[in-house]
């Protein structure tokens, strides 16, 4: 039997999800830089290496994405200051956070840019889980993540997913 995947998700479905996943771990993402890194450090002895991300969905959108990468955008980043080694390398490898899922072909963007208008690849918005994203995976987590428009429609789908 697996552990259960420590869940990071936007607030308003952290309420549901600790209801539907009592043997999970269920944080909301941080709205700040500094509850990120508290949130993530609070995780260090924990023996479960698995997380999965909910980004926030358009709620006018019928459908969820899987995610396979993010750019950060925000000028912000959990690992700026001191470097502790012993809970991952100066400069993780960030080429592929997110397990590959199927038809993963979304990326979520925190922070906005000009020159996001000439993106060509299918792109959302993120208010939230990026800098965990980062921090889980300089810690050696394996990441899945979803673009959630439709909370309840994620939840029946997930044992596809899986």
């Amino acid at each position: 039997m697996s552990v259960a995947p420590i869940i990071f998700c936007a607030t308003e479905f952290k309420d549901r999800l600790v209801a539907l996943y009592p043997e999970s771990l269920v944080l909301a993402c941080s709205p700040d830089l500094k509850t990120c890194q508290t949130q993530i450090s609070s995780l260090d002895g924990l023996d479960q290496k698995q997380a999965w991300i909910l980004f926030r969905g358009n709620e006018q959108e019928v459908h969820n994405y899987a995610v396979k990468d993010h750019i950060n955008l925000s000028h912000e980043n959990p690992l700026i200051g001191p470097a502790n080694l012993d809970r991952g390398p100066r400069f993780p490898d960030m080429s592929a956070v997110y397990e590959p899922q199927a038809e993963s072909d979304l990326i979520v963007v925190l922070g906005d840019d000009v020159d996001l208008d000439k993106f060509q690849e299918p792109w959302a918005p993120a208010t939230a889980g990026v800098w965990e994203a980062i921090a889980l995976k300089h810690r050696g987590y394996r990441i899945k993540a979803w673009l959630i428009s439709d909370l309840e429609k994620w939840v029946r789908e997930l044992s596809i997913l899986n």
